[in-house]
C-alpha cells in the first residue's frame, strides 16, 4: 500500500514536469487526483498524496510543492517560484492565492508531530517573498493580505537555559481573523490569535494575542524578564509523542 502510494506521487510529480495542463488534468484524474476541468498547473515539482483543484484553480511554473495535501478551491491559486515543503496540508479558499518566491517549510516528524495545515481564507493573498514557519498550523480567515514581502511567521521558538545546553521548545499555531493586513517585514510568534479588522504596521513584532480593533505598531526596545519554568506556568503542557526528538511544550489556546 505504501509502495503504491509513493509511485502515484512520483508519477504525478513527473507529469506535472513535463505535460502541459489540458492532458496533464485528464491523466491526473486517471491517478486519482481530484482536479477540474480548467484548473492549470505549470511547469512544477509537484510531490503530494492528494491533489483537489476547482475550477479555475492553478499552480505556476517553477515551484517546489513536496507537501501531505493541496486544496485548491474556485479560482485559487500558486504562483511562481514558490518552495513548500513538510508533512502539511495547503487549503486555500475561493480566490485566495499564494503570490510568488515564498517559502512554507515544515520539518520531518520527530521534529514535528500531529497533523498541521496552512489554510487561506477566501479572497486571502500572501504576496511575494515570505516565510511561513508550519510546525503547527498556521490559519488565515478571508478577504486577509500578508503585504509587501519580507514577512515571517513563526510557530515554533526555544527557550535556552543560562548555562548548559539545555533547552525546551514551545509551540503554537497562528490565527488571523478575518480582514487582517500585515505589513512588510513584520514578525509574528506562535501562539498568537490576531483579531478581525487589525492592520499590521510595516517591520512590527507581534507576540501576544491582538483582540482589540486598530493599526498597531511595534515600539521601542525594552527589557522583560526571561520565560518562567514551563513547570510552572498554567499556559502551557508538555507533548507527549511518538519518536519526538526533543522537550516540546505546547500553549494551550494554540491551534493544531
Amino acid at each position: 500500500m505504501r509502495r503504491a502510494k509513493n509511485l502515484r506521487k512520483v508519477i504525478t510529480c513527473v507529469l506535472c514536469l513535463i505535460l502541459p495542463s489540458t492532458p496533464l488534468s485528464l491523466c491526473l484524474r486517471l491517478l486519482g487526483h481530484k482536479v477540474a476541468a480548467g484548473a492549470r498547473i505549470g511547469f512544477s515539482f509537484v510531490y503530494v498524496d492528494q491533489l483537489c483543484l476547482d475550477r479555475g484553480a492553478r499552480v505556476g511554473h517553477f515551484s517546489l510543492v513536496c507537501v501531505k495535501r493541496v486544496v485548491l478551491r474556485r479560482g485559487a491559486y500558486f504562483g511562481h517560484m514558490n518552495f513548500l515543503k513538510g508533512p502539511f496540508g495547503v487549503i486555500l479558499g475561493e480566490r485566495a492565492g499564494i503570490g510568488n518566491r515564498n517559502v512554507v517549510t515544515r520539518a520531518r516528524l520527530g521534529v514535528s508531530y500531529g497533523p498541521a495545515y496552512l489554510k487561506l481564507g477566501e479572497l486571502t493573498k500572501i504576496t511575494a517573498g515570505h516565510k511561513i514557519d508550519c510546525m503547527n498550523s498556521v490559519h488565515f480567515g478571508a478577504y486577509c493580505t500578508l503585504a509587501g514581502a519580507g514577512t515571517q511567521i513563526w510557530t515554533h521558538g526555544y527557550v535556552h537555559s543560562n548555562c548548559g545546553p539545555e533547552r525546551y521548545r514551545i509551540d503554537g499555531g497562528v490565527r488571523f481573523g478575518n480582514n487582517v493586513n500585515v505589513g512588510s517585514r513584520s514578525i509574528i510568534t506562535g501562539g498568537v490569535t490576531i483579531a478581525d479588522g487589525i492592520m499590521v504596521g510595516v517591520g512590527t513584532t507581534i507576540s501576544k494575542n491582538l483582540y482589540e480593533q486598530g493599526h498597531y505598531v511595534s515600539g521601542p526596545l525594552r527589557r522583560v524578564e526571561l520565560p518562567a519554568e514551563p513547570a510552572t506556568r498554567k499556559d502551557m503542557k508538555r507533548v507527549v509523542a511518538q519518536n519526538l526528538v526533543e522537550t516540546v511544550y505546547r500553549k494551550h489556546d494554540s491551534i493544531a
